[in-house]
């Protein structure tokens, strides 16, 4: 990955040239020959002046000494002819130049400026001719003298590669800063992806102890690392639930089992044939078995469920529920009442709220005495919907309504539940969002107190 940024960084730097330097330089270049020429016109025109002034007053001596200063400093050369040859040339091979004597035998007066090819002095050369115009006040009136500037191409080419050194010095200098701004970027992003990936790697080999930093990186990474450590946390709660589960379970399923084959070995070992009161033990263990099997059924589809919250009403689920437990009451001679709004909105998982009341009031039953009373309550304030249902047992001590949510516990060995009854309560009211809590009822029993959101 970070060889894969670092390429990309060093293409962007290289688009960055190729859209940049290279129409800078191809700039540059045109500027330096168009700047070179127009120069040299101009310098022509002042030298010509000087020369004119020099010649028409019949001072060659000072015109020649003027010529070689100007060409020393700077480059160009002179070469003034007349209509009796060379009077002034400060390179003696400008002389017989062919390629200087075709311009001059093309010259008809107008100033002229371009190219020479090829001289026989320096290769190609940039060239201004001009006619030395008379003047009134000369002693010596000029008689068509021509005057010759030129300049080596070869030191226009020279400052150009200049220039193109300099701009690829840039460009390596951009290229190199893009290499090592690349580096320590990609260096830093696959750091912080290499710390999650071993993190990952660590806890998929069992170590789910191993938490990524969320202090470094990108926000972006920063989350990814929370994600995984949040999840890595759950999976250790998980197993450790599932942990406890199993020896639970296994610790449940084991009297059953052992209480079944102490009873086989009775009805074999006996003097007669095993008759219904005999099998009596052996099918109420079979059927608390098989309650157990149900509920640890239950509780595994209620894990493996999607917790799809929705808006269910309360207040008509208990009411329903309360009357459909009602032939029972009248049955065990318990005083099933109902009471709460018409209507209250709350947010649970579709199907729960059934589930939750019918355990609960299961429990109720079991635990309070006939005649006594159940009472199923609904109401709502600012902390969300609350569902009651109170019993009139002999109630239970505060460690011991603590202890009661938890799996396979029972308040006694006698009797033939399966222990899981409000375990699954919780599981199901958790799964909606909601909060279950055993209180101290008034009438002595227990207060099973649940708490939904408000829709």
């Amino acid at each position: 990955m970070r060889g894969r940024l670092l390429l990309g960084f060093v293409a962007v730097a290289v688009v960055a040239i190729v859209l940049l330097v290279i129409p800078v330089g191809f700039t540059l270049d045109a500027r330096e020959r168009g700047t070179t020429l127009s120069s040299l016109q101009r310098d022509s025109r002042a030298v010509s002046t000087v020369l004119s002034e020099e010649l028409g007053d019949g001072n060659v001596t000072r015109a020649r000494r003027f010529a070689h200063a100007y060409a020393r400093s700077t480059d160009r050369q002179i070469l003034v002819t007349g209509p009796s040859g060379a009077l002034i040339a400060t390179r003696p091979s400008q002389v017989h130049d062919p390629q200087i004597a075709r311009v001059l035998a093309e010259f008809h007066g107008a100033p002229t400026s371009g190219t020479l090819p090829r001289t026989a002095t320096e290769g190609a050369q940039y060239f201004v001719v001009l006619a030395l115009h008379h003047s009134d006040t000369q002693l010596k009136p000029l008689t068509g003298e021509r005057l010759v500037v030129t300049f080596p191409e070869t030191l226009v080419r020279r400052a150009i590669r200049g220039d193109w050194e300099r701009l690829v010095a840039f460009a390596l200098l951009i290229l190199i800063v893009a290499v090592a701004l690349g580096f320590v970027l990609s260096s830093s992003l696959t750091r912080t992806v290499r710390r999650i990936g071993q993190a990952v790697e660590a806890i998929g080999q069992g170590r789910l102890d191993t938490t990524v930093p969320t202090d470094r990186g990108p926000p972006e990474l920063r989350r990814l690392a929370g994600a995984i450590n949040a999840t890595a946390a759950r999976l250790i709660r998980l197993l450790e639930v599932e942990r406890t589960f199993v020896e639970n379970a296994s610790h449940q399923l084991r009297t059953p089992l052992a209480a079944l084959q102490l009873h086989v070995e009775n009805l074999q070992g006996g003097p007669e044939g095993p008759d219904a009161a005999a099998f009596a033990p052996v099918r109420r263990e079979i059927d608390r078995l098989a309650r157990l099997v149900s509920s640890l059924l239950e509780m595994a589809r209620i894990e493996a469920a999607p917790a799809v919250v929705t808006s269910i009403d309360l207040a008509q689920v208990a009411r329903e529920r309360a009357h459909y437990w009602q032939p029972l009451a009248d049955e065990l001679g318990i005083v099933l009442t109902y009471e709460g709004p018409a209507s209250l909105a709350a947010r649970a998982v579709d199907g729960v709220c059934e589930q939750v009341v019918d355990n609960l009031l299961s429990n109720a039953f079991d635990a309070s005495p006939s005649g006594g009373p159940v009472r199923v309550t609904v109401s709502s304030d600012e902390t969300g919907a609350h569902l009651h249902v109170v019993d009139a047992g002999v109630g239970l001590g505060e460690d011991e309504r603590r202890a009661a949510l938890g799996r396979f516990w029972r308040g006694t060995t006698d009797t033939e539940g399966t222990g899981l009854g409000l375990a699954i309560v919780d599981q199901l009211v958790r799964l909606s969002g909601g909060t279950v809590t055993l209180l101290a009822a008034e009438t002595g029993g227990v207060d099973a107190s649940v708490t939904f959101d408000l829709a």
